[in-house]
């Protein structure tokens, strides 16, 4: 939807109206209980697809002219959403190194480093973005900044740190594991970079019922997209962390819609 137009309804119907229709329809947007991805068979939105590509590059130009809004892949948000506390760990975390390397796994534009940056600037980062191809060529379009780096796999990140001998202090999934087929894998790979703080945010997680497949469905205004998630249980989660030598830290309430059986977390863990 556009968004002078998605302003304009806003501005037209009674804010409580609009609160009821997108909560209502955010806590049912995980349809169905399927196995594994490949059961999911219905028409699913490629992250790399035009239409997403499409919706990051107007979210990015809109929010860079408009210094009450920030983007976030591909939607426009107020800034008074950013999680304080979780930016309040951070920032004791980047206290403990004088230079700090943050991967970003799924950062689309490198947004959390980007919105939050009044938090972020005073320190000194190399912040490295993995994301698709096609996001990354927009990112070094877009973002002309020396201390951020879009790389398209965890292989070329990791010849990337070893040719220029730094080590990643901390990773970074802000709402990116649900999406990924192999998050295991990925996990055995961290290990071997000895990162010492693995920070999720904006995760969503069951609360009780037992990890799922299903089709998360963005609202009409949100680009009326398809796509295929795996839902964690939110303790077999922490116990995967806990496989591979990762202690949960702290959990804490993030941004995001209560949604049926779940909620949006936000979790530090910390190498054993």
């Amino acid at each position: 939807m556009n968004f002078n137009l998605k302003y304009l309804i806003k501005k037209i119907v009674p804010k409580k109206v609009t609160k009821t229709i997108s909560d209502t329809f955010q806590y049912y947007s995980f349809k169905g209980n399927y196995k594994n991805f490949e059961e999911i068979k219905i028409n699913l939105t490629k992250y790399d697809s035009k239409k997403v590509i499409e919706r990051v590059t107007n979210a990015f130009k809109i929010s860079k002219n408009n210094s009450f809004l920030i983007d976030r892949d591909g939607e426009l948000i107020n800034t008074k959403n950013q999680n304080l506390q979780l930016l309040s760990i951070m920032r004791d975390l980047l206290n403990k190194h004088k230079l700090n390397c943050v991967v970003d796994f799924g950062g689309s534009l490198a947004n959390f480093y980007r919105n939050n940056m009044n938090y972020l600037k005073m320190y000194n980062i190399k912040w490295i973005v993995i994301d698709n191809k096609n996001i990354c060529i927009l990112g070094k379009k877009l973002i002309k900044d020396n201390n951020i780096v879009f790389l398209e796999n965890l292989k070329k990140t990791k010849r990337y740190l070893k040719l220029r001998r730094l080590k990643p202090n901390y990773f970074l999934f802000g709402s990116s594991i649900q999406y990924l087929k192999n998050f295991e894998e990925i996990l055995k790979e961290i290990l071997d970079l000895n990162v010492e703080v693995i920070i999720i945010d904006r995760q969503p997680v069951l609360r009780s019922k037992s990890t799922k497949y299903s089709i998360q469905k963005t609202p009409p205004w949100a680009g009326n997209l398809n796509y295929a998630v795996k839902l964690y249980n939110s303790r077999s989660l922490i116990n995967l962390f806990n496989k591979y030598k990762y202690y949960l830290d702290k959990i804490f309430n993030a941004f995001g819609n209560k949604f049926l059986d779940g909620d949006y977390k936000s979790y530090i863990f910390k190498k054993k």
